[in-house]
């Protein structure tokens, strides 16, 4: 029964991966053909199979530009670099689609050494910081092992050294890992073509300042259907829930 039950998932697997295909296929040459609403609507599908991937959120990021849906536009090259923080086509194609963006917020200066961590930190994502922190520490296990019951000294001092090697390599990257998940944010995009930032929960609150859409903020706490949310110059307020999605 067990067996029964492995293959039928491995074909169901296997059908889902081959229609996700299929349908890859045809949203690229929909968009070939300058069909950006029936490319998006093949894209969606393919996620309802389950499937996500940055290429997915970059290529519907590009029917979304095309249509001169900003905000839509930055919120799926934000999931794009956010999956592949390594992916320079979806970082340049965000700097371009920001320039048509209304609000164009200052950066709270960082020092040198938070900005060199920061730019190694996105070389990749959590999860491949972890995979590669595990990795090493398997490789140091088998080379220490190596090590322990090697009787010639050369291979003996070649495993121990490299067993050093790995065991560094995998508090490197462990700690990458556990800096990229501690120093994570919540972070969305406005999605309304403006908003009133308002200083507390509350619609008969002051306004503070209004936002237009594809602007991206910090989100600090919830509240009922109200978001608090920082921006990167640091001004703080509250914006209703519905005008925002996270990224």
């Amino acid at each position: 029964v067990m067996r029964l039950l492995f293959t039928l998932f491995l074909l169901s697997a296997c059908l889902v991966a081959q229609t996700a295909a299929e349908l890859f296929n045809q949203a690229s040459i929909s968009y070939e053909q300058k069909e950006y609403y029936e490319a998006l609507s093949l894209y969606e599908d393919i996620e309802s199979t389950g499937q996500f991937s940055s290429e997915i959120y970059f290529n519907k990021a590009n029917c979304y530009y095309k249509l001169q849906q900003n905000a839509k536009a930055v919120l799926n090259y934000e999931k794009a670099i956010k999956l592949d923080p390594s992916d320079e086509d979806a970082q340049f194609n965000l700097h371009l689609v920001q320039l048509r963006l209304v609000d164009k917020l200052a950066q709270v200066p960082q020092p040198f050494y938070q900005i060199w961590i920061s730019s190694v930190k996105n070389l990749m994502s959590i999860d491949y910081w972890a995979k590669a922190g595990i990795l090493f520490l398997f490789i140091f296990c088998g080379l220490f092992i190596a090590f322990i019951f090697s009787k010639v000294y050369r291979l003996k001092k070649k495993a121990f050294s490299f067993s050093m090697i790995s065991l560094s390599l995998a508090a490197l990257t462990l700690s990458l890992a556990y800096y990229s998940f501690n120093t994570q944010k919540t972070e969305a995009i406005l999605m309304q073509d403006n908003a009133y930032i308002k200083s507390a929960p509350s619609s008969q609150s002051e306004d503070l300042f209004i936002l237009h859409e594809g602007t991206k903020i910090e989100v600090l706490e919830l509240f009922n259907d109200w978001t608090k949310i920082k921006l990167s110059d640091g001004m703080i307020g509250w914006v209703e829930s519905l005008a925002v999605e996270v990224i």
